[in-house]
């Protein structure tokens, strides 16, 4: 190869390097959450990762049909609150899948506290519960 051919191949590797790592980066700023979309389970985090809510906002988990779930929240306070079943606001009867928690008067949450507040979510399919996995985020409440 010749002095110019492998200047050439080496500058065309060098820019699809380049346009490789442009494309990784500007994918990350999408706001895609790759343990979301790359898990059957889940559709979406209620709130996103790092959203911004109001202190009665609601949190929670829409999971895929044949799921079912379970929240706990840490508060900015250091609690860890398992959410009652009867505290959850679930759209399972309608196949939604979706398992919600809204703070308010007489549950085990008034209000979100201030500041940052994390959510766990236990999910498990219908037909085998045993088969249990996680999933945790955090987000700012206002």
């Amino acid at each position: 190869m010749a002095k110019k051919e492998r200047a050439i191949v080496a500058l065309a590797i060098a820019l699809g390097i380049v346009a490789f790592g442009l494309a990784f980066t500007n994918g990350a700023e999408d706001g895609e959450d790759i343990s979301v979309t790359q898990n059957p389970a889940i559709d979406a985090l209620i709130p996103d990762r790092e959203a911004e809510i109001l202190q009665g906002d609601q949190v929670g988990i829409d999971l895929a049909d044949g799921f079912q779930g379970a929240l706990t929240i840490e508060t900015s306070d250091g609690r860890n609150i398992p959410i009652p079943t009867d505290e959850i606001d679930s759209n399972f009867q309608d196949n939604l899948g979706r398992f919600l928690f809204r703070p308010g008067e007489g549950k085990v949450l008034d209000a979100l506290p201030p500041q940052s507040n994390c959510v766990t979510a236990t999910y498990w399919p219908i037909v085998n519960p045993e088969d249990s996995q996680t999933i945790r985020w955090c987000f700012e409440v206002t």
